[in-house]
């Protein structure tokens, strides 16, 4: 009791609470959070959104220096997709020993130190010296910066709560990060390139600025006590494999590289993919009520459109089958994160070992789709093609008989229990009329509490009324209204974690809602002549 009214005399540091409308009480009826965590998770959005237009511009460094193959950053390609995968084998084989590379204090200075030395590399193999074993050493080097760095950023989602804020900064980052890129392939190659060269740099300073921001204020909803991961993500591993390979096999044909080679079209591909992506994004917030993750069937349609574009209808537009591929692409990157991201968040789960497993499941799928690419040459392109549709719907079908119950579900947030954790960070600041009052400090948040509390109060007697609630279900009423976890309110009332959880349910039932969010909303609607006022 003590810990739980600690928290709320913190409000003014952290936010005010969903208010209900307590109007006699006196308090605020808007939602906002505290100035350090808004400032955290924006900062969390940013970044993400420059790590991936940093990746963008390194997958496509022609677009960015426009000075075609001479720059021999085709062929370097294959030297960072090696050494990205050297380091994540590394990094998985080590995570054991290492499972937070986030908690190393030579992480940041590592990856730092790589992307600087891998730029200059890059300008000067580029630029001064023509030089395609300084492109080759550069392009090494930056795999080494930003491998970490993928997994690092994968770590800071165990500060947001992922109901809501996981979603709202990985899709609004991937949009953010394709208008990025588009908008740096379009400056002056100068600014260009300085634009390529700060985008890896702004990441690391928005992730260290924003786990500092962000440490002090997650802990208060997360689990009472994190548990081990009741199932494998052996499933989504499989669903990476099968993704990865129509992306890397049309990726080098010809439609992909006549669409690199002109500016404005791939232009257009990309303004194409930001369409589809906000699109995806919307219907992703709609089902997130009820714990679906639609990405994964957004990229799998997406990829295989592309296929059958790809076969069967090869006189449509130009545009057709790029646009099919990096709408599934860059949604791809978001699925990564949405879908480990509440693995991190809400279990011991170790991070290096899912992201570095994740990737290798990435390159692994890559190599493959190249290796179905080269047997064009003696079967021909469209039994190539074929053969890519096949083996990947093999691979899909035949991982989701074989790991259905043994792996968590990539279609449904099924490992997060909502009932198990607290949204207590969101407490009330001292209302308008206590401030214009006078006084300020620990009084005046004091004061801004019981009046929160008494309007919660009111608010719930008059529920129990018209809603025929008993006084144990009042009870937990309040408690729950209050953010209250279903551990914490079982400890208060000296009942079992099932008793309150049937309670819970009774009153869930009683009030016709299924979130804590419609609970919340529903005691805010009573009529004002329920409440007496």
């Amino acid at each position: 009791m003590g810990r739980q009214r600690g928290r709320a005399v913190e409000g003014k540091k952290r936010a005010s609470s969903v208010s209900l409308s307590g109007d006699s009480a006196g308090v605020d009826d808007t939602t906002i959070y505290s100035t350090e965590r808004a400032a955290g998770i924006l900062l969390v959005l940013t970044g993400m959104a420059l790590q991936w237009a940093s990746l963008h511009s390194i997958t496509f460094f022609d677009t960015v220096v426009r000075v075609g193959s001479a720059s021999g950053s085709s062929s370097a390609w294959v030297v960072n997709s090696t050494c990205t995968f050297a380091v994540f084998l590394v990094l998985f084989f080590v995570s054991r020993r290492m499972p937070s590379l986030l908690e190393k204090k030579y992480s940041i200075p590592f990856m730092s130190i790589c992307l600087i030395v891998g730029m200059a590399c890059l300008a000067l193999g580029s630029f001064v010296v023509s030089s395609v074993v300084m492109i080759y050493a550069g392009n090494a080097l930056i795999a080494c910066g930003t491998t970490p760095l993928i997994i690092v950023w994968g770590e800071m989602y165990k500060y947001l709560n992922p109901k809501g804020e996981q979603l709202f900064v990985t899709l609004v980052a991937i949009v953010l990060s394709v208008a990025v890129y588009l908008v740096e392939i379009h400056l002056p190659q100068a600014i260009a390139v300085l634009v390529f060269a700060v985008l890896p740099f702004g990441s690391l300073v928005a992730l260290v600025k924003a786990r500092t921001l962000l440490e002090g204020t997650s802990g208060t909803w997360g689990a009472k006590s994190k548990s081990a991961m009741e199932k494998s993500p052996a499933l989504f591993f499989v669903c990476i494999v099968v993704f990865s390979i129509p992306y890397n096999y049309l990726r080098g044909g010809d439609e992909m590289q006549a669409v690199l080679a002109n500016a404005a079209d791939w232009s257009n591909v990309l303004a194409i993919a930001i369409v589809v992506m906000i699109a995806a994004a919307l219907a992703e917030y709609a089902a997130e009520r009820n714990g679906l993750l639609l990405v994964p069937s957004f990229v799998l349609f997406l990829l295989s459109a592309a296929m059958v574009v790809h076969l069967f209808f090869r006189d449509v537009s130009i545009l057709t089958v790029p646009s099919f591929l990096y709408a599934g692409y860059y949604l791809f990157l978001a699925m990564v994160y949405l879908a480990l991201g509440p693995l991190v968040a809400t279990t011991e789960a170790n991070p290096t070992r899912l992201f570095s497993s994740a990737m290798l499941a990435n390159v692994g799928g890559l190599l493959l789709g190249s290796l179905l690419g080269s047997i064009e040459l003696w079967v021909g392109e469209q039994a190539a093609a074929m053969a890519v549709m096949v083996i990947t719907y093999v691979i899909f079908f035949a991982g989701c008989m074989l790991l259905y119950n043994r792996s968590y579900s990539i279609f449904r947030v099924n490992f997060y229990d909502e009932s198990k954790y607290s949204f207590e960070y969101l407490v009330p600041i001292a209302p308008i009329e206590l401030l214009s009052k006078g006084g300020g400090g620990e009084a005046v948040a004091d004061e801004a509490t019981k009046s929160l509390l008494d309007a919660i109060t009111a608010q719930c007697d008059a529920a129990r009324e018209l809603y025929g609630l008993s006084a144990r279900e009042h009870e937990v009423l309040i408690a729950l209204v209050r953010g209250r976890t279903i551990a914490s309110i079982a400890e208060e009332l000296f009942v079992s974690e099932n008793t309150a959880k049937a309670h819970t349910k009774a009153i869930y039932r009683k009030l016709e809602v299924h979130t804590r969010e419609e609970l919340l909303n529903r005691v805010q609607d009573v009529p004002r002549s329920e409440r007496g006022l």
